[in-house]
C-alpha cells in the first residue's frame, strides 16, 4: 500500500511539484483554449456585423429584383474574406427568399429574423437586420401599360457563415497544445526532481551538519547569514544544542559530584566491616558481614562505574588524548579474564590481534575491552565459546574490535534499550546464576566510542548469542614513541572495573 508519509522530503517535494505543474499547465489550456475559442467568435462576429452594416449601405441604393450585373456585383462583394465564407440572403417578413448569394446554404430553418442579436443554428452563424429597399413594380394604369414603377419594401438582410471556421480554429490550437503537454508529462518529472533537490539542498546539508554533531563537542552549525528560514532553523538547532549540553553537563557534574561524596563514606564502612569480620570467630555473623562486604563492592564498582562516565563526558572536551597500542590491552585483558573463564567452564579465544593504535585515554580503551568481555562471560553459561578479534584497516585508518558469544542473547525489544544508564536486560537471565550488574558498562562503552567518533555495532538472538563490534579510528603507529601509558591521575589505578 502507497504510504505518503514514508517517502523522502525530496520526493514528496518532486510529486507535489508535478502535480502542481500538471494542475496549472491544464488549468492554462482550458483557460487559453476557452479564451481562443472566445477570440474566433468574437472576430468572427466582428466580421459579420461589419459585412451586414455595409450590405445595409450598399442595397439601399439598390432596387429589387436583382438583374445580372447587380446580382454579380453582390457576389464579388461577399467573397472579399474568402476565410469566412459569408454568404447573404434577401428574405421578406413572411419569410420568402427574394435573393440569395452563391455561397448561400439551403433555407436555414428555426431562424427568429426579428432578432438583431447573432444567432447559431445549424452549423452556421447569422445576424439579420431589417431593410427599406426599393422595388421595381409594373405600373397597371391604362395610360402607364408597359412601364415600370417603383415602391418600397421593407426585407430581412441574412448575413452568416459557417461554423466550422471555429473548428478548423481549435484544430490548428491543439496541433499545437499536444506537443506542448506532451512535452509536459515527460519532462515535469525529472525537472521537478531538480527543483526539489535544489530547494531542500540547504536543509539536507543542515541535516548532513546536524548528524556529525555530538553533544561531547562544542561544534555548532554554520548559519548561512541570509535570515531566512534555514538560518533560523539552524539558529534554533544551536540554542536546542546549547541548552541540552548545559542540562547534561549539570547531570554529568551532580552525577561526578555525588559519586565522591559516596566514595568516602563507602570506603570507610567497607575498611571498617573487613576489620570487625577478621575479628568476628561466630561462623553466623561472618557470613552477615561476607554479604555486608559484597553488597559494599557492588556499591563500589557502580560508584566508580558513575565516576568514570563523569570522567569520559567531562574529557570529552579537553581530555589530552595519546596514542595507545590497543593490541596490548586487549591480550592483557585476555589475560586477566583467563581465570574466571576457565572457572566457569568458558573457552575464551583470540582468534586475532593485529597491531592498532589508537589516540585516547589508556584508561577508556582498557574499559571497553574489559567490560565486553567479562559481559561475555557473565551471560555465556558453562560450556559456551568467547571470540575475541582485533583487526586493522590501514587503507581506511581504522581498527575493529570483535566480541562474540554462545551467550543467552537479547531480545530485539531490550536492543533497543542498550546504552540506557541503568538499564539491564532480564530476558533469558537466570538470576540465580547470573552475577548482578549495574547498568551503566556499556553506557560508558558508548560515551567512549562516541567521543572517540568511532561506531558501536550490535547484533544478538535470544537463546543464541550476542556479537558487539566496535570501530575506532586509528593513527599511525610513528605518531609518536608508544610505550606503556601509567594511569597518572585517575581514579581507576590498578582497579578493574
Amino acid at each position: 500500500m502507497f504510504a505518503w508519509s514514508k517517502l523522502k522530503m525530496t520526493t514528496k517535494a518532486a510529486v507535489i511539484l508535478v502535480l502542481a505543474t500538471w494542475t496549472s499547465a491544464a488549468l492554462i489550456g482550458l483557460a487559453s483554449r476557452a479564451s481562443f475559442q472566445w477570440l474566433v467568435l468574437s472576430q468572427i462576429d466582428r466580421e459579420l456585423i461589419d459585412v451586414a452594416k455595409d450590405f445595409q449601405a450598399v442595397l439601399r441604393n439598390e432596387t429589387l429584383p436583382f438583374d445580372e450585373v447587380q446580382s454579380d456585383r453582390l457576389n464579388r462583394r461577399i467573397s472579399i474574406h474568402p476565410v469566412y465564407r459569408h454568404f447573404l440572403n434577401i428574405v421578406d417578413p413572411k419569410g420568402n427568399t427574394l435573393w440569395s448569394s452563391l455561397s448561400a446554404p439551403s433555407p436555414i430553418l428555426g431562424v427568429d429574423r426579428q432578432n438583431p442579436a447573432i444567432q447559431e443554428i445549424g452549423g452556421y452563424r447569422t445576424v439579420h437586420r431589417k431593410l427599406n429597399i426599393a422595388r421595381s413594380v409594373p405600373l397597371d394604369t391604362p395610360e402607364s401599360i408597359g412601364r415600370i414603377g417603383s415602391d418600397v419594401q421593407t426585407v430581412i438582410l441574412q448575413v452568416g457563415c459557417p461554423t466550422d471556421l471555429l473548428a478548423i480554429a481549435m484544430q490548428e490550437l491543439d496541433r499545437w497544445i499536444l506537443p506542448l503537454v506532451g512535452g509536459l508529462i515527460f519532462l515535469v518529472p525529472p525537472l521537478a526532481w531538480l527543483v526539489a533537490r535544489w530547494l531542500l539542498a540547504p536543509l539536507q546539508s543542515l541535516a548532513k551538519q546536524t548528524d556529525r554533531i555530538f553533544l561531547s563537542e562544542d561544534r555548532t552549525i554554520e548559519r548561512n547569514g541570509n535570515r531566512d528560514e534555514i538560518d533560523r532553523l539552524a539558529s534554533t538547532i544551536n540554542g536546542l544544542l546549547e541548552r541540552t549540553r548545559s542540562h547534561v553537563r549539570n547531570n554529568e557534574d551532580w552525577i561526578a559530584n555525588s559519586a565522591h561524596q559516596l566514595r568516602g563514606p563507602l570506603a570507610a564502612i567497607m575498611s571498617n566491616v573487613e576489620v570487625v569480620s577478621n575479628r568476628i570467630s561466630d561462623g553466623k555473623s561472618g557470613e552477615m558481614l561476607e554479604k555486608v562486604i559484597t553488597e559494599c563492592n557492588y556499591l563500589n564498582k557502580i560508584v566508580n562505574q558513575l565516576l568514570l562516565l563523569g570522567e569520559v563526558s567531562s574529557e570529552n572536551h579537553s581530555a589530552i588524548k595519546q596514542p595507545v597500542p590497543w593490541d596490548r590491552q586487549v591480550k592483557q585483558a585476555m589475560d586477566l579474564f583467563e581465570a574466571l573463564a576457565s572457572e566457569k567452564g568458558i573457552q575464551v579465544d583470540l582468534t586475532n590481534c593485529e597491531s592498532a593504535v589508537v589516540m585516547a585515554n589508556p584508561v577508556h580503551l582498557r574499559f571497553i575491552v574489559q567490560n565486553l568481555i567479562e559481559n561475555a562471560i557473565k551471560y555465556t553459561e558453562s560450556g559456551g565459546r568467547i571470540w575475541v578479534s582485533l583487526s586493522s584497516d590501514n587503507t581506511r585508518s581504522t581498527c575493529r574490535l570483535v566480541v562474540k558469544d554462545t551467550g543467552i542473547g537479547i531480545s530485539k525489544n531490550d536492543q533497543q534499550k542498550i546504552g540506557n544508564r541503568f538499564f539491564r536486560s532480564n530476558t533469558g537471565r537466570n538470576p540465580t546464576t547470573t552475577p548482578r550488574g549495574s547498568g551503566l558498562g556499556l553506557s560508558i562503552v558508548l560515551n567512549i566510542v562516541e567521543s572517540l567518533k568511532g561506531s558501536f555495532e550490535l547484533e544478538s538472538e535470544l537463546g543464541q548469542g550476542t556479537q558487539i563490534t566496535i570501530i575506532l579510528p586509528t593513527v599511525s603507529a610513528d605518531t609518536e614513541s608508544v610505550k606503556p601509558i601509567p594511569n597518572k591521575g585517575s581514579w581507576v589505578n590498578n582497579h578493574r572495573i
